[in-house]
């Protein structure tokens, strides 16, 4: 039991207080063990993407990034990736009438500690790769075979080429095809 699904979870949620200051990812990361149909006797995974991966996926390649394109950008990483490896669960919102209508209070303080760590720079409406940050993230891409970078190349470059407005009618036409 102590090498469960369920402990690690709650150790997550730790985590994300201690190290990353987030009340409201423990929060939310709680809220889907309270909510969670799965079997959480199971054992604990072995994640093969991490928050901090994703979002250095995110940047699309490049030095700088919009910080709502990031946000989208890692969730549809995640929808791709998650299907067939083991991808940390950034717990996304959805919020329509805001800037960041996906919203991943993990991922906000996975930036700031990797701000914090100097892996890159965070202003309000972006995110720029330092050089140590730029190294990890070709480390993170070499970690995916060619076939997920390709599929994920695809999706970043049709996401790339729309505007907010846009995006959000994307997103919303996506989701609601899906379910």
């Amino acid at each position: 039991m102590k090498n469960s699904r369920m402990f690690q979870l709650i150790n997550e949620a730790i985590e994300e207080i201690e190290k990353y200051g987030s009340c409201e990812s423990a929060y939310y990361i709680l809220k889907y063990l309270a909510n969670s149909q799965d079997n959480l006797c199971e054992e604990e995974v072995d994640y093969d993407i991490t928050i901090d991966n994703l979002i250095f996926l995110s940047m699309n390649g490049k030095r700088t990034e919009k910080k709502y394109k990031l946000y989208v950008n890692a969730f549809f990483i995640y929808d791709i990736l998650s299907s067939s490896l083991a991808v940390q669960n950034p717990l996304f919102t959805f919020r329509w009438g805001k800037l960041y209508f996906i919203y991943s209070p993990r991922i906000e303080s996975h930036l700031k500690a990797l701000v914090k760590n100097k892996f890159l720079y965070l202003t309000r409406s972006q995110v720029r790769l330092t050089q140590r940050g730029e190294e990890e993230m070709e480390g993170v891409k070499a970690l995916l075979s060619k076939d997920y970078l390709r599929k994920i190349n695809e999706k970043l470059k049709e996401i790339d080429r729309m505007k907010l407005k846009d995006l959000k009618i994307y997103i919303k036409n996506y989701l609601f095809t899906k379910s």
